[in-house]
């Protein structure tokens, strides 16, 4: 039996407890999966395991649930102005993430043989290799996880809890996922770039703009891996960005936080899903 609708229409999205309940089953999924496909097909067997055991399960609980994918997946297109603000706000937020990680380093010390692996992996020396990576490390990702964790676990959390506390859930979830023995360095700034995901979603109701800069983050880390000069740059934690860096990255994040607000509504945060629909209607 499928629960009542809530003043809003609540039913027609996730609850938080379902989107919980999914993201359980998708780790189990993905611990029990990717490894073995991984093995079995190398690289193509980890573009298989994010579509099969991230993606899927997703779209799949939606509509055997009956949920609306449309709102769910926020399947609406950017406006200029968000496209804008939402370049800002993560090209702001791309030194504090690395800030972030400098922090962490300090209590979590980074595993240079980890690290080593990963650059030599993602390195290109030639333009079809960067081309493959690129599929394999920045546009499968990009799809599959917004369409997971700023799809129907931000929707699900949404239609429980107030936005920010969603967006900020959402973003601590994101970054315990990607935690390892051996990436344990990457949890602070993971998670924050996941609350910056989700707080683009919740400010410009668009899941593909989410995507695109989810794909613009590491299309750029595989470029500047590309180059012996910028490679150190990118993979290393040793140093904190400067304070110059800083300033200029919350200055641009503010900026961008403020174009992504929504037409007539100072505060999206404050904007309950059903509500933001209703009134884009």
């Amino acid at each position: 039996m499928s629960p009542p609708p809530g003043p809003a229409g609540s039913a027609s999205l996730p609850s938080p407890g379902g989107a919980i309940a999914l993201l359980f089953l998708v780790a189990i999924l993905f611990l029990l999966g990717a490894f073995p496909l991984g093995a079995l097909l190398g690289e193509p067997g980890l573009v298989l395991s994010q579509l099969l055991f991230l993606a899927l399960p997703a779209v799949l609980y939606v509509v055997v649930r009956g949920h609306d994918l449309t709102r769910t997946f926020s399947l609406r297109l950017p406006s200029r102005r968000h496209l804008l603000g939402g370049l800002l706000l993560f090209l702001g937020g791309t030194p504090l993430a690395w800030f972030l990680a400098w922090l962490q380093s300090l209590v979590a010390p980074v595993p240079v043989e980890y690290l080593e692996a990963m650059a030599e992996m993602l390195t290109a020396d030639s333009l079809s290799r960067f081309l493959w990576l690129l599929v394999m490390a920045a546009v499968v990702p990009a799809v599959c996880e917004e369409v997971l964790f700023r799809g129907t676990l931000l929707s699900g959390l949404r239609n429980g809890l107030p936005a920010g506390v969603a967006v900020v859930l959402s973003g601590i979830i994101f970054g315990l996922f990607h935690a390892s023995p051996e990436t344990g360095f990457r949890i602070l700034p993971t998670a924050w770039l996941g609350i910056l995901l989700a707080w683009v979603v919740v400010a410009s109701g668009s899941l593909p703009l989410a995507a695109l800069l989810h794909f613009l983050n590491n299309g750029a880390i595989l470029a500047l891996m590309a180059l012996p000069l910028t490679r150190e740059l990118v993979s290393g934690t040793d140093d904190a960005p400067p304070v110059v860096l800083l300033v200029g990255a919350v200055v641009a994040l503010l900026l961008g936080s403020r174009l992504l607000q929504r037409d007539g509504s100072r505060d999206a945060l404050s904007v309950p899903p059903d509500e933001v629909h209703l009134r884009e209607g």
